[in-house]
């Protein structure tokens, strides 16, 4: 597995099936989104699994969240999954402004020769969030990449989240919060 972090120089030149998201303790909502790029490496696409550090949210607050895994347990959940590549963005409040058309073109057309992207139906990116599916499929004929909104996945009638399981863990509902990391205990 090929892992480019810390530099906004980088390049793909195979053509890549992404998926975007935060991906803190790949859990059961993450796993559907891999399946989805991982089924792309029949059509001879890498498994790219997009993300950004530190996320928006500590960006702009300032505050950091306790993880759910490390970088390193994240990385092995992903490789151990199928991912080809993690892609992990330095966010600053310069790349964060970066306008959603251009976030499309520069970053995952141009640099990562992006032919498929799947994602949640929030999807948000660029300047405020501004870009969204919308947006994306308005681009998809454009730059000639195919795109899947994956459902939210759910347990207990709740959309499974990473904050979900932290509240869970912290609750002292362990057994629920590794059902929707789709782990057993160790």
């Amino acid at each position: 597995m090929n892992i480019i972090k810390g530099t906004m120089d980088f390049r793909i030149e195979s053509p890549t099936a992404i998926c975007i998201g935060k991906f803190d303790g790949v859990h059961m909502g993450h796993k559907k989104l891999i399946e989805c790029i991982t089924a792309q490496k029949d059509k001879a696409m890498l498994a790219t699994v997009f993300t950004m550090k530190p996320s928006p949210e500590e960006l702009f607050s300032g505050v950091k969240s306790e993880p759910l895994c490390t970088d390193e347990e994240k990385e092995s959940y992903l490789e151990a999954l199928g991912v080809d590549v993690i892609v992990e963005l330095p966010l600053t409040f310069e790349t964060a402004a970066m306008e959603p058309e251009r976030f499309v073109k520069d970053i995952l057309i141009d640099r990562l020769n992006m032919k498929y992207i799947a994602a949640g139906p929030d999807l948000s990116f660029g300047d405020k969030g501004a870009g969204n599916w919308e947006l994306m499929k308005s681009m998809s004929a454009r730059y000639g990449f195919d795109y899947e909104i994956i459902e939210k996945i759910k347990a207990d009638g709740e959309e499974i989240s990473s904050s979900r399981i932290r509240s869970a863990m912290a609750n002292g509902h362990v057994d629920k919060a590794y059902k929707m990391l789709g782990r057993t205990k160790r």
